[in-house]
């Protein structure tokens, strides 16, 4: 009972089962934006703190699959004005360009300059004339956009000449992941949480004298996340399993030394792999960044800003695969897939969006 074999897993893989929705939201709990919004609020105020010398934007460019909203929702909980965007229907009419109304006192909030545009022959006014606009006000301002979308915005209508260079959140490396975890894991309220290796019963979330994590897991999922904090929470919500019988709490008290046997346990997998279907499809490619650009399209605003009519019989494979959710009617590229679906659009030469 107290000897295995080295080959031998701690826990075998048949052992465990994917945790429920509601228990993962009991130890990983939504929403998946970490600490970014304190760390955007910081931003700001050391940027208000400089005015009226500094330039009276604040671009900040965030990395895509933000499900969270996390500009808009930093601007609300701080009441200031949101902007409100035009209709995708009205961005590609072309009897007249939507005018901005930027009147009013305080911080003005254009969430997502994603939003106000399509890659269209005819859907770049309404961004045009909003960055003019914005150019001019007298106003503070804060722009937010995806990282995607700004790589294509900064050529095709000037974004990176009329805002200022922008800002992005600081990368989670292990160190930050940990703790944001550990804060997580504290808020689910039946006695201690242990999150162990299946392999070796490790301690994931163990740490070493200087407080530095002891499992090279959280260094991997930083760099597989690339560093995004809401990429690496749906990664660490994947991985995490739970045992279907007491075989496995037997099992786990039998050669656990490092913890109270009472306490409960999730066991954290080995990260999911993602390989692109049909990685030489280049119209499966271009859906894909259609999506990393504009954020959720339905299937009517993906045909129009796609460079041709093929990709759409590829949309069930993706979605099939895991790197497509329907939601509703819209389709978004799913964070967890993010930096598998990065690395095939950067081996296929597509523009980047890095800041």
């Amino acid at each position: 009972m107290f000897q295995r074999k080295k080959s031998e897993p701690f826990i075998a893989d048949d052992k465990l089962h994917r945790a429920t929705l509601r228990r993962l939201d009991e130890v990983v709990a939504p929403p998946a934006c970490g600490t970014v919004l304190a760390e955007i609020d910081a931003t700001v105020e050391a940027w208000l703190a400089t005015l009226p010398s500094a330039p009276h934007i604040l671009t900040v460019v965030l990395p895509p699959c933000d499900e969270n909203a996390v500009v808009e929702t930093w601007a609300r909980q701080a009441g200031h004005q949101v902007l409100p965007p035009p209709s995708r229907q009205d961005l590609v009419a072309p009897e007249e360009t939507v005018r901005p109304d930027l009147g009013g006192t305080g911080i003005l909030v254009v969430p997502r300059l994603e939003d106000w545009f399509l890659r269209h022959r005819d859907g770049l006014r309404t961004v045009r004339a909003l960055l003019s606009a914005l150019d001019a006000v007298d106003r503070p301002v804060v722009v937010g956009c995806n990282g995607w979308a700004w790589a294509f915005l900064a050529k095709s209508a000037g974004a990176g000449a009329l805002l200022p260079d922008p800002v992005t959140v600081r990368p989670f490396d292990a160190a930050r992941l940990h703790g944001w975890f550990v804060s997580l894991a504290k808020a689910e309220a039946t006695g201690s949480m242990r999150f162990r290796l299946p392999s070796t019963g490790e301690d994931v979330l163990a740490v070493d004298e200087q407080d530095t994590p002891r499992s090279d897991y959280l260094r991997r999922l930083a760099g597989r996340s690339l560093g995004i904090p809401w990429v690496a929470w749906h990664l660490w919500r994947r991985s995490l399993r739970t045992g279907d019988d007491e075989t496995v709490a037997d099992d786990a008290r039998a050669v656990v030394t490092d913890g109270d046997a009472s306490e409960q346990t999730m066991w954290v997998a080995a990260l999911d792999e993602y390989l692109l279907p049909g990685t030489g499809d280049d119209a499966t490619l271009h859906v894909l960044h259609a999506l990393l650009v504009h954020g959720a399209l339905t299937a009517a605003e993906l045909a129009l800003v796609l460079p041709g009519v093929g990709g759409f019989d590829m949309i069930p494979v993706l979605v099939r695969s895991g790197f497509v959710e329907r939601r509703g009617e819209y389709l978004v590229c799913r964070a967890a897939a993010y930096p598998a679906i990065r690395d095939g659009l950067e081996a296929a030469g597509f523009p980047m969006g890095r800041v």
